[in-house]
C-alpha cells in the first residue's frame, strides 16, 4: 500500500475533526455503535430533510431518483416512497442497486420501506441492464461525512462508495455532470476546507440541513463515467457491479476494433 499524500492527510484530518465535533450528535448504529469510521449517522432535525427537498426547484417532476444509504436518510426516502416517486437506491453499492416503482408499497409500510432492511425485504434488485432502462435520474440524494458549503465538494467516509455510485450511474447513463445532487448533513459537517477536489470527487448543487438551505452556483464540475486507470483489483473483487461492468467491456472490445 502506498503512503498517504498530503491530499490524503488534510482529507484526513477534515474528517477527524468532524467526526469529535458529531459524537456528541450522532445516533449509534446497531451494526457500528459510535464507530463513524464506518457509517454516515442519523442526528435530530434529519427528520426536516423531506420537506426541505420537497421545497428545491429540482423535486417537481416524476421521474426516477437515486439516495444513498446514509443514516440520516430513511425519512427521506419513505416520503419519496410514500409520494409515488422512482426511488433507486442501494442498501450496499457493493451488491448492487434496489428498487422500488410506483405503487409498490402500501401506504402504512412507506416507513420500513425507507430502511436498508426494509429495502432489502421490499425492493426489487436490478441488474444493470435494468438500471440502465431507468433512464436519466431527475436528482440524486446523499449524506457525507463533510461538505464545503462553497464548491459543493463533498467527503466520504474515506471509502469511496458514493463517487463509485456516482461513476456506476454515470457509465449506465443515469446521471451527466448537471444532474443536480442534494447532500443532507448536520451543520457540524458543514466544513470550508480549502482542499481541491480530485478528479473523481462529486459535488452538490443543493446542501441541506437542519437549518439551513444552502445553494451553491457554482459548484466542481462532478465526473463522468468510471474512471477505470484508478480502479484497483480490490476494488473489483469488492464490488459487483463494478465487475460486470468491467466484463462487458471486456466483451465490448473486439467489437470496437
Amino acid at each position: 500500500m502506498k503512503d498517504p499524500s498530503p491530499a490524503d492527510e488534510a482529507r484526513r484530518a477534515v474528517r477527524e475533526a468532524v467526526w469529535r465535533k458529531m459524537r456528541a450528535v450522532a445516533r449509534p448504529d446497531s451494526r457500528f455503535a459510535y464507530d463513524l469510521t464506518s457509517f454516515i449517522p442519523d442526528f435530530a432535525g434529519s427528520e426536516l430533510f423531506p420537506g426541505k427537498l420537497r421545497g428545491l426547484p429540482c423535486y417537481q417532476g416524476d421521474g426516477p431518483v437515486f439516495v444513498t444509504p446514509d443514516n440520516c436518510l430513511p425519512d427521506l426516502k419513505a416520503s419519496l416512497i410514500a409520494s409515488g416517486r422512482p426511488l433507486l437506491q442501494t442498501v450496499a453499492v457493493a451488491i448492487g442497486f434496489h428498487y422500488i416503482p410506483p405503487g409498490r408499497i402500501a401506504p402504512g409500510d412507506a416507513r420500513f420501506a425507507g430502511t436498508l432492511d426494509g429495502a432489502l425485504l421490499l425492493a426489487e434488485k436490478l441488474d444493470l441492464d435494468a438500471v440502465r432502462r431507468l433512464g436519466p435520474l431527475d436528482f440524486v440524494v446523499t449524506g457525507a461525512c463533510a461538505v464545503d458549503p462553497r464548491t459543493g465538494v463533498r467527503f466520504g467516509k474515506g471509502h469511496g462508495f458514493f463517487d463509485t455510485e456516482w461513476a456506476l450511474l454515470s457509465e449506465l447513463g443515469l446521471v451527466s455532470p448537471t444532474t443536480p445532487v442534494i447532500i443532507c448533513v448536520h451543520d457540524f459537517q458543514l466544513v470550508e476546507t480549502g482542499l481541491a477536489p480530485s478528479p473523481h470527487d462529486t459535488a452538490g448543487e443543493w446542501i441541506l440541513t437542519p437549518s439551513r438551505t444552502i445553494h451553491v452556483p457554482e459548484r466542481h464540475l462532478n465526473p463522468t463515467g468510471v474512471q477505470w486507470d484508478i480502479v484497483d483489483a480490490q476494488r473489483l473483487a469488492d464490488i459487483e457491479p463494478l465487475r460486470q461492468l468491467a466484463a462487458a467491456r471486456r466483451s465490448a472490445a473486439p467489437e470496437a476494433r
